[in-house]
């Protein structure tokens, strides 16, 4: 094993690859998110709320705020009457679009990236998702469903990154400090979530909205060479690593890639799929707060898109905070032996689906308070934040020679990130408000956390060693 790698005196080399790698996992995420959401906002700038084809988002029971919302100091793309008149429903297929794609290539990504390389999968679809970015205004310029067909294959070339990110760090992280560097790594989407929520509005406000896809294209092509350079698939591999490092990580070493899977138990391993029903509640959520929460806040709630760009930044940048300090807590809790990790990850979940089940009802009954409903916004995203260090670490708790494939899977749960919108854009249009909706998505996840707090397992299952039972 030696052979592979360089491997400098421990006395004479600090550097902590681990964390290296972990860091170009956050900016990764990060750049991913800022593709992924900066549409949210863009498309608020680019439609012409004014017209009358747009009705239906100004209805009956939107805020008296949001009728007469008026922004003196901003240009008319900043006051969101900008130059297509799209439909709520065409605008809903256009943010929906992408996880068609993201759905169908995220299940099968995990096992392409094992199959194929989990750095070099993720670095072509980041790479491959910046030049579409690129594509986007001229695709608006042509029809809103050329504009849907791009964002479409953003998501089928996106799919794949999440669980190659995951492969990678389930080589990376010593046991001890699994949920501290997934959560660094994870922390990006929060992060880029920020960036593309609450700069968007900026850039739309001094350059134009066509700078938002452009931005975020060129970070995009910037982070790919970057990311192949400094990071390899597994410790071994890498010249710079220190032999105190490599033996630190020794744990992690018999985690391979398999080359056949065990599809059969796998599929009957019942512990597995309450996470995936987690996760698509937690896709639910995160489309009425991050995808469509810069349109609610417009047009159900009155603010300028500035007062949404700040909204939404405070949301992303606590929830950035509060990622980090979830995985950190977890790891203190079980490496003191003060939970156990089965009841570590139970908790966690419980805080969280607390403040959002909570936030969402508070949301309902806030009405038309702008300020009630901002820091309860707020606090849903911040409670969204403890998603991964309970159930998307299942992959690791259960399979960690099949995390790849096992996180592809639980891409499954994103059936909800193309549903939600279609549902939402029937509820606003037949009852006038956005309130039903929150109250729909704060019903599945308070179901789906019952379910996965119920049934967590966070033991090695028997096939995770597959290859070594036939041999």
């Amino acid at each position: 094993m030696e052979s592979m790698c360089i491997l400098p005196k421990s006395t004479g080399w600090r550097l902590q690859l681990r964390y290296v790698v972990a860091f170009l996992g956050f900016l990764g995420a990060m750049v991913d998110y800022i593709v992924r959401y900066s549409i949210s906002v863009a498309i608020v700038a680019m439609v012409n709320a004014a017209h009358p084809v747009n009705n239906a988002s100004h209805a009956s029971n939107a805020c008296q705020a949001a009728l007469n919302v008026t922004d003196e100091a901003g240009d008319a793309e900043y006051k969101g009457n900008g130059e297509y008149n799209w439909t709520i429903q065409q605008q809903g297929i256009i943010l929906g679009t992408f996880f068609w794609g993201y759905f169908i290539t995220k299940s099968s990504g995990g096992r392409i990236s094992e199959l194929l390389g989990a750095r070099e999968t993720m670095a072509v679809s980041l790479g491959a998702s910046g030049i579409l970015s690129l594509l986007c205004p001229a695709a608006a310029h042509l029809h809103p469903m050329a504009l849907a067909g791009v964002r479409l294959v953003m998501g089928l070339v996106q799919g794949p990154a999440n669980p190659a990110l995951y492969s990678v760090l389930s080589r990376w992280s010593p046991p001890n400090e699994m949920a501290t560097l997934v959560t660094l790594a994870y922390s990006g989407i929060a992060g880029g979530s920020l960036v593309a929520l609450g700069a968007s509005g900026w850039v739309v406000k001094l350059f134009g909205w066509r700078w938002i896809f452009w931005g975020g294209g060129i970070l995009a092509l910037a982070w790919t060479p970057l990311w192949l350079f400094l990071v390899r698939n597994s410790p071994e591999q890498h010249p710079l690593i220190s032999r105190a490092e490599l033996e630190l990580l020794a744990d992690t070493l018999h985690v391979k890639p398999r080359r056949s899977v065990p599809w059969r138990r796998l599929l009957r391993c019942w512990r597995f799929y309450p996470s995936v029903v987690a996760e698509m509640a937690s896709s639910w959520v995160s489309n009425l707060t991050t995808t469509e929460g810069a349109i609610f806040l417009k047009t159900q709630i009155g603010l300028d898109l500035r007062q949404v760009g700040w909204v939404l930044s405070a949301g992303q940048g606590s929830s950035c905070a509060a990622t980090f300090a979830f995985g950190r807590v977890s790891d203190v809790l079980v490496r003191r032996r003060v939970l156990t990790k089965l009841n570590t990850r139970r908790l966690m979940h419980s805080l969280g689906a607390l403040m959002i089940v909570g936030g969402l009802l508070c949301i309902v009954w806030a009405g038309c308070q702008a300020e009630v409903v901002a820091v309860m916004m707020v606090l849903v995203v911040v409670g969204s934040a403890s998603t991964l260090c309970t159930f998307q670490l299942a992959p690791m708790d259960l399979a960690p020679n099949y995390a790849g494939t096992l996180s592809g899977l639980l891409g499954l749960g994103n059936i909800s990130g193309f549903v939600a919108p279609l549902v939402t854009a029937q509820l606003v249009t037949k009852t006038g408000s956005w309130l039903s909706s929150f109250l729909l998505g704060g019903g599945i996840y308070l179901v789906a956390s019952i379910l996965y707090v119920a049934t967590v397992t966070t033991q090695a299952q028997e096939w995770n060693y597959y290859e070594e039972i036939l041999s």
